[in-house]
């Protein structure tokens, strides 16, 4: 039986599948595959807001970072899947006594984003090595958050000529998924099409508040207005440089199984790991914690009873002041080994 307007609402659906759908699936898959695989054109996201915008060839490719302040050099790595703004609290901090580099590592941010690369911590910690070398610079101290710290500590193992110290914010020597319990993003980001189309989905982010307080956790309450919408400045710009290849990739290493202890164990660089004790993965920090108090004696532990996984936002300004007070206290120590003996 058919009712007069029939024909009319024939035509909308025809109209709507044959021409509306496909070009909303087309600009869908266009602003989720709307990052730079390779940034020749050294484009940025946003301009920084500290510091300045910089971008080095290494290895063949882009890499982004802010520089800011003068003064010993400090390098500081996100974590998986953030850009450098991760760092924006503490640039404040540090950059008042220190030359800060935070770097976009391959994958995130304004750096490239090749397919041809595996994302795992020993490739980011090559390309991050040849960065320090190819900026001249002397031994720099390190700062990972996380995915980050991993880079750090087999960096500092591997070419401990580089790294005067480490400071770890979470992440460690070892993962394992079982303690880890890490959810991942959703394997629909590793399909091709369905993953795009669900980036993209991601990248409209209607609700930024939203998701920055979910990976907040506990210390949003604490946060103030600015520093919350900061946070949801921070997580947008995470979101909206994302590339579906890199994300998947990062995912799949930090969910499988990652041991650098025997490599860590061997080296001399010193290291200060920090963690949350309200962090949703302290049970794994605790396992990291207990090998650097027991396999390192001269490592330092730092607990933050209600620390969150991320205690660079939670805490920037104790954090800064963890990392500048550990650099003064071995300047003191170095300039004491260098006077003559009595």
């Amino acid at each position: 039986m058919k009712f007069r307007g029939d024909s009319g609402s024939d035509h909308r659906r025809i109209i709507f599948r044959t021409v509306m759908l496909p070009l909303l699936i087309l600009s869908v898959l266009t602003i989720g595959c709307s990052y730079l695989p390779r940034n020749a054109g050294h484009e940025v996201y946003a301009p920084a807001k500290y510091g300045s915008d910089r971008f080095a060839n290494v290895m063949g490719y882009n890499i982004h970072y802010v520089e800011a302040g003068e003064g010993p050099s400090v390098l500081l790595i996100p974590g998986a899947f953030c850009t450098y703004r991760v760092w924006n609290p503490v640039i404040r901090y540090l950059s008042k006594d220190y030359r800060v580099f935070a770097v976009d590592y391959l994958g995130v941010g304004d750096s490239d984003k090749p397919d041809r690369f595996g994302y795992s911590v020993e490739e980011q910690a090559d390309v991050i090595a040849a960065l320090i070398r190819g900026l001249n610079l002397r031994k720099v101290f390190l700062v990972g958050a996380s995915y980050g710290s991993v880079i750090s500590l087999d960096l500092a193992s591997r070419y401990p000529e580089l790294v005067e110290a480490v400071v770890g914010i979470e992440g460690g020597v070892l993962t394992v998924p079982k303690i880890l319990r890490y959810k991942g993003i959703s394997d629909i980001l590793r399909w091709p099409v369905a993953g795009d189309i669900m980036l993209a989905l991601m990248k409209t982010n209607p609700f930024p508040e939203t998701v920055a307080k979910y990976i907040i956790g506990g210390a949003w309450d604490g946060l103030t207005k600015a520093q919350r919408e900061e946070m949801s400045e921070v997580f947008s710009a995470n979101i909206g440089t994302a590339s579906r290849v890199s994300w998947s990739a990062i995912d799949r290493t930090i969910s499988g199984t990652i041991n650098i202890t025997d490599k860590v164990r061997k080296t001399e660089v010193p290291v200060v790991y920090l963690y949350g004790g309200a962090s949703r993965y302290r049970d794994m920090s605790e396992v990291n914690a207990r090998f650097f108090l027991e396999s390192m004696p001269s490592a330092r532990v730092v607990r933050f009873e209600d620390g969150v996984h991320d205690l660079h936002l939670q805490y920037p300004e104790q954090v800064a002041g963890v990392i500048t007070g550990y650099w003064k206290e071995k300047l003191a120590a170095n300039m004491r080994e260098e006077l003559p003996r009595p």
